[in-house]
């Protein structure tokens, strides 16, 4: 059994295997709990698989965020400090979470380049801060300011899954995702990076991380803007023939509308 007691997460490898091999554990059972009680009917086979892996991801997030957020805010850790034991714990779940979920994604299908190139990075990332026991702080900031949308972000996939995108249950969750998102994302990030890069004791590789995550976070910025834009002129061709979502069904009326037919896939997760 894993005594938490007599851990040292900072200075011991074989510890630092042992979490993340405990974590990656459970991160797997989790799913399969979850694969084994959840089901979707009259929904394909791939489509479950991605809304049960996702439920995983939201107790990932909901977890490593509220982790992150109490480092940042009781710790308060400068951008070059050592990494700490609470550091140390934090990165290794959710490295073993991405680890989990890179897995699940191939053996699914449900991975596709950005996602392969997003969570080795952040594995890769999570690896080297660990090991060298120095960048933790900025891996930190990161987590907190990614994960603080997850929870939107992912319900707002869910509800397309399931048939209900053009509702004001899918709405309230997509403009809840993109405005955490532009907030935090579009402030505490490029303040993680500043902070970051001129830390000498921080490894390379967790510089080049922090920068991916900000190149990331302005491309999808942009992403949302094109996004709203296009649906403030969906909005207006509803309010012309005055045709309204509602919260928990779709509207038969929808199908009046030019989009409809002719809508493109969002490339904001």
């Amino acid at each position: 059994m894993l005594n938490l007691e007599n851990i040292d997460l900072v200075n011991s490898t074989s510890d630092q295997v042992k979490v993340m091999s405990y974590s990656f554990f459970i991160w797997t059972s989790i799913f399969a709990i979850i694969n084994q009680k959840f089901h979707l009917k009259n929904h394909p086979k791939k489509v479950q698989d991605d809304i049960k892996n996702r439920i995983v991801s939201i107790i990932h997030g909901a977890l490593t965020f509220w982790a992150a957020a109490y480092i940042i805010l009781v710790e308060q850790p400068s951008f070059g400090a050592s990494n700490s034991q609470t550091m140390q714990f934090t990165m290794i779940i959710s490295a073993s979470y991405f680890v989990y979920d890179f897995l699940a994604c191939l053996y699914y299908d449900l991975a596709d380049m950005s996602l392969v190139s997003h969570h080795s990075l952040a594995i890769c990332g999570y690896a080297v801060a660990t090991f060298s026991r120095f960048g933790a702080p900025s891996s930190i900031w990161g987590l907190m300011s990614a994960e603080v949308s997850n929870f939107p972000m992912h319900m707002r996939v869910i509800f397309r899954q399931v048939g209900l995108r053009h509702t004001k249950l899918y709405e309230a969750c997509e403009w809840t995702y993109f405005a955490l998102y532009i907030i935090f994302r579009g402030s505490l990030v490029p303040y993680m990076v500043w902070n970051t890069w001129p830390e000498s004791e921080v490894p390379l590789l967790v510089k080049i991380t922090a920068t991916g995550l900000f190149l990331q976070s302005v491309y999808f910025i942009f992403e949302m803007k094109k996004i709203l834009t296009r649906q403030y002129f969906q909005y207006q061709e509803r309010k012309k023939k005055n045709i309204h979502h509602y919260w928990f069904s779709v509207n038969p009326r929808i199908q009046e509308l030019s989009y409809i037919n002719n809508q493109k896939k969002d490339r904001v997760f």
